[in-house]
């Protein structure tokens, strides 16, 4: 009897001590498992940023949804349901608008990725539609490398591959370019 007891808690004994050694993690494991380099620093819905230089409005942003997120690397803010971004000229009036569907927004760079349903229109009337477009904020310029449709004030309408411009889209650079002109006829003098 006294042999079955001493087994007992031999038994017991050696299945302890094997979860406690079957339970060991690497530091690598329990790191990977709590890191937060993904984890959102600050969120909202329905925001607006208001983007100034000494008391100047140059930019404001409005979003659906808005998350930011720190990495050891980079800081973007990202709009997930998309918004709009309007621009404004030293007077205070209107320079220009983009709307999209995705926007993200990374900090240090001033680069806006737009994505999905991209529109910009500036203040002479001018329309560019896209589904991808960047702004460097930085060096004043918005580009794409995807198709884009451009609508001018007068209703003339061109398409290409890409394109570049400055952010007041007042000179834009089309390539492989497509569509329509309307040319005076000056026939008649």
């Amino acid at each position: 009897m006294r042999n079955i007891k001493n087994i007992s808690k031999s038994i017991v004994v050696l299945l302890g001590i094997t979860m406690l050694l079957s339970c060991e993690n690497s530091i690598k494991e329990v790191q990977n498992i709590t890191k937060t380099d993904q984890s959102p620093i600050l969120s909202g819905e329905d925001v607006e940023f208001i983007f100034t230089d000494s008391t100047r409005i140059k930019y404001r942003a409005f979003a659906v949804e808005f998350t930011q997120i720190k990495t050891e690397d980079t800081q973007y803010d990202e709009f997930q349901k998309g918004g709009k971004i309007i621009s404004y000229e030293k007077d205070g009036s209107i320079a220009g608008e983009i709307k999209a569907n995705y926007a993200k927004h990374f900090v240090k760079d001033e680069l806006w990725e737009l994505r999905n349903n991209v529109v910009a229109v500036s203040d002479d009337g001018k329309t560019i539609n896209t589904e991808l477009m960047y702004w460097n904020q930085g060096k004043g310029l918005i580009y794409s490398d995807q198709y884009v449709r451009i609508t001018t004030d007068d209703g003339q309408v061109l398409e290409g591959n890409s394109f570049s411009s400055d952010d007041k889209m007042n000179r834009i650079v089309l390539k492989k370019v497509q569509g329509e002109v309307y040319l005076n006829d000056e026939t008649e003098q």
